[in-house]
Parts: C-alpha cells; structure tokens; sequence
C-alpha cells in the first residue's frame, strides 16, 4: 500500500528527493535569471520603438521581497515617477492620446509586461513553497 502511493506521489511531484528539491529550485532560479534578463531587454526594446518624448516607458525593478517587476512609469523628476497600470484610468488617458498604431505598441509591450511578471512570479513563489517545504521536512 505505501509502495504504491509512493509511485502515485511521485507522479504529481517533479522530484522524488531532498536532492531533487535543491535541483529544482537550482532550475527555477536559472530561470528567474532569464525571465529578469527578458524583462530588461523588453524595456530595452520599448525605449528603441518609442523615442522620446514618451509619456510611459517600461522600467524593471527589483524590490526587498526578491521579486521583480517590468512595470509601466510615468515621465517625471527621478524619484517622482509614478507607477501607472496601462489598464488603469491614468493609463487608459495616456492610451487616447496616442496614435492607433502607437496605442497597438503600449498594447503589445503591455502583454508581454504582464507575462514576465507572471513568469518570474510563478518561478519565485515556487521556490519559496519549495524551501518551506524542505524546511517543514526537518
């Protein structure tokens, strides 16, 4: 009976050890490391696409927590630039403003701001849950 709820346990898990464990989070810190990598080159390509004078530009910061964010900030003195959700009231005035076509390019890089997030959200909470876990073992 335990032989055969192991082999099922091991099916939902993707590792089967406390070794296991620590190579997995080594695989999600690696890929945090691209997701961050990912997210500087998104900002990047924004600042290449859309000259100044921008409204909106696309920033990656990192915050106490560990985790890191590509999130839209509005132009302003350094330290007074305010975070902006492009799907916000504030965001969405800036959208009309734009052109179509430039309306399309917030969209898109919008989208691809919102994945990366995603991404290294999901790695990060993965290695926290992971390392309480390994924790909890003793």
């Amino acid at each position: 009976m335990a032989s055969d709820f192991e082999k099922r346990l091991h099916v939902v898990l993707p590792f089967s050890s406390r070794q296991g464990v620590w190579r997995r989070i080594a695989v999600l810190e690696s890929e945090m490391t691209q997701v961050v990598r990912l997210m500087n080159d998104c900002a990047g390509a924004f600042r290449q696409v859309l000259a100044e004078p921008r409204e909106l530009y696309l920033n990656v910061q990192q915050v106490r927590s560990l985790t890191v964010y590509i999130r839209w900030r509005r132009r302003g003195v350094r330290g007074q630039q305010a975070y902006c959700l492009l799907n916000s009231p504030a965001g969405q005035a800036v959208l009309l403003r734009q052109a179509p076509e430039l309306q399309q390019c917030y969209r898109q890089f919008d989208h691809w701001a919102l994945a990366l997030n995603l991404a290294h959200s999901l790695r990060l909470n993965e290695i926290r849950r992971l390392k309480k876990y390994l924790k909890d073992l003793g």
